[in-house]
């Protein structure tokens, strides 16, 4: 989530979506942001990071308890694989911001990583409690299928990433696990599709006929 955070406009107004406990909208009040965090199951108010405000919110809903128009950002971190209707949320999503049009920040996880593609390879596709095959991801993405996905929706792509497997968080921060992720990064230059463990994409809401 670093490259997501360092997207961030200083000082700007953004909301979480999918927020869970808060520890990316911390870090953005950091950056002096004014933070609006929403999810299902929101954080008790002993564990709020000072600075953030909290909307407990079911994200299925066709509809937004709040005015997404007034934000500069809207952050969909890890969060578009657990929605039921992927496509319906951003087209309600583009709808509720059509006047202002605020950038979308969105990541998730890349299906055609080459760890998914030799397991599917030896006839294995099995899902587990974390990574590419959580057991509660909806909808898997390729690059292809969430740029199509974004652009269905009405948005102008800005910038797609491919983002390295967490060997810090696997192996702890070392030596090794930093020489893995250079060496990753290395990989994603010469094919992101097949070596990015995640997608991170930058867009914005191209204006409708009402606009």
């Amino acid at each position: 989530h670093t490259a997501a955070i360092a997207a961030a406009k200083p000082a700007g107004r953004i909301l979480d979506v999918g927020c869970g406990q808060g520890r990316i909208a911390g870090e953005l009040v950091k950056k002096g942001c004014q933070v609006t965090g929403m999810d299902r199951y929101i954080p008790a108010k002993s564990a709020v990071p000072p600075g953030v405000n909290f909307i407990c919110w079911d994200l299925n809903r066709n509809e937004f308890p709040i005015n997404v128009s007034e934000f500069d950002q809207i952050f969909l971190l890890d969060i578009i694989e657990h929605l039921k209707t992927p496509d319906q949320f951003m087209d309600e999503l583009r709808f509720a911001a059509a006047c202002s049009r605020p950038e979308i920040v969105l990541t998730t996880a890349n299906v055609g990583f080459i760890a998914t593609r030799l397991m599917l390879l030896f006839g294995h596709f099995n899902y587990g409690k974390k990574g590419i095959l959580d057991l509660t991801h909806t909808r898997l993405f390729t690059f292809r299928t969430i740029r199509e996905l974004l652009k269905q929706s009405g948005y102008k792509i800005l910038e797609v990433r491919g983002i390295p497997a967490p060997f810090p968080v696997a192996l702890g921060k070392n030596f090794v696990a930093r020489a893995l992720v250079r060496w990753n990064e290395t990989l994603i230059r010469l094919n992101r599709g097949l070596f990015a463990y995640q997608i991170f994409v930058r867009a914005e809401a191209l204006p409708t006929v009402n606009n």
